[in-house]
């Protein structure tokens, strides 16, 4: 095991003076008055099979998660949509998930948002088979977007294969976007990202949109697939964060503030060792399918670590909101104009504070005083 070396100290003071407006609910995260009633309870985590949740797989799978004296039980899912009717259910405490469905999740069930996992805009992929004529018209055709294969014309009428409700569905709506289309010009094939591409690749629906490792038999055969589209190729950003139930927060919030410690501390380790990240990315997509070398070196350029200091200034307060907050927010205004959610919707999570910073701060405070 790869111990990190950490340089906090620097940090620590402006931890102290924060005070973000994204949600710095301090006045619940008193660690020293839920310790006798944390100190048994097991964290049930959702994560999914794809790059970006590996900080918490691998915190668990050795032992980081242990040496802070948490109880942690990993359950795998589909995709975020999946992972929202768990936390609906009391079912998961803390869970990984794309930028859509952490909307949708501080929508339905007040879910806190705690930490940014990764950028995720270039990670999330649209392929066609190579005889498609939006293949064959190549790039250059939609006014500003210079990396986007095909016309309004060629994309028109096509079936796709999506998981609604999650990042895929996203970044297809932000594509359609630029050549002034909406769902409505397409056919949707509804299928979780998978199952989705076993079928595209066996011969359902003009293009597939998923996210990595899923479309990872279309980028092994380039001769007979193109990736035509990501959300990097619009001006749409995208993101992977950490949500946890209010129900959780609320009853252990030493638990969060300690179960960030681990995420941050091998996220770290990752941010100061490339090579230390690619290994474990590449054992990380080989669990659970066959991945080359070439594919784990491209997820892992695709997911770039952010620095300790980076992850915090995300969550500072400037002009009354945050990175995060903006970030998310930009990601609800896509969904109000394409019908997805009510503006009523994107004004409660607001209220709410649906982000939430005080976790953070206190987590990247305790690791500076070590």
């Amino acid at each position: 095991m790869k111990t990190g070396v950490f340089k906090f100290a620097a940090l620590a003071a402006a931890t102290a003076m924060i005070l973000c407006a994204c949600g710095n609910n301090n006045e619940k995260s008193d660690a020293g008055q839920e310790v006798s009633a944390s100190e048994d309870y097991t964290i049930r985590i959702a994560t999914m099979t794809t790059g970006f949740p590996l900080p918490m797989h691998h915190a668990n799978k050795t032992g980081v998660f242990e040496e802070l004296g948490l109880k942690v039980e990993e359950e795998f899912f589909d995709n975020g949509p999946t992972i929202n009717e768990a936390i609906a259910s009391g079912d998961i405490d803390i869970a990984g998930v794309g930028g859509m469905p952490a909307v949708s999740g501080a929508i339905a069930n007040n879910s806190k948002v705690i930490a940014w996992m990764e950028d995720d805009e270039s990670s999330v992929q649209i392929y066609a088979r190579n005889d498609s004529d939006i293949v064959s018209a190549g790039k250059g055709s939609i006014d500003g977007y210079p990396d986007i294969y095909g016309s309004a014309e060629t994309w028109k009428g096509k079936s796709v294969v999506c998981a609604m409700g999650t990042s895929s569905q996203y970044t297809l709506l932000a594509v359609l976007e630029t050549m002034g289309l909406t769902q409505d010009d397409i056919e949707l094939i509804n299928m979780e990202g998978v199952s989705g591409a076993a079928a595209f690749v066996a011969g359902t629906g003009d293009l597939y949109v998923g996210f990595n490792p899923q479309w990872s038999e279309c980028y092994n055969n380039p001769d007979e697939y193109t990736c035509v589209a990501t959300c990097a190729d619009t001006d749409k950003k995208l993101n992977t964060v950490l949500i946890a139930s209010e129900e959780f927060c609320e009853n252990h919030p030493d638990l969060v503030v300690k179960f960030l410690e681990g995420i941050l501390k091998v996220q770290n380790d990752f941010y100061d060792d490339a090579k230390y990240y690619y290994e474990s990315m590449y054992e990380w997509q080989n669990t659970f399918g066959e991945c080359s070398e070439e594919l784990a070196q491209y997820t892992v350029d695709l997911q770039v670590m952010r620095s300790l200091e980076e992850r915090r200034k995300l969550f500072e307060e400037k002009d009354g909101s945050c990175e995060m907050q903006d970030t998310l927010l930009s990601i609800a205004d896509f969904m109000v104009s394409n019908k997805v959610i009510e503006e009523e919707s994107r004004q409660k999570i607001i209220d709410d504070k649906f982000v939430d910073s005080s976790y953070i701060f206190e987590a990247v405070e305790s690791l500076s005083a070590e």
